[in-house]
């Protein structure tokens, strides 16, 4: 991938990230731990 650096002709480059809110990253947390648990117990019953 190449990086121009030539803002007179692409223009102002636009921040491609954003701040999460507290909420956002529990929430995130939250689906994650869920996820963990349905594959924990999958691999439970797949081991027995």
């Amino acid at each position: 991938m190449t990086i121009h650096h030539d803002k007179m002709v692409y223009g102002k480059l636009v921040k491609t990230s954003r701040e999460l809110t507290d909420e956002e990253v529990l929430n995130m947390l939250a689906e994650l731990d869920e996820i963990e648990e349905e594959e924990k117990k999958t691999d439970d019953t797949d081991n027995k």
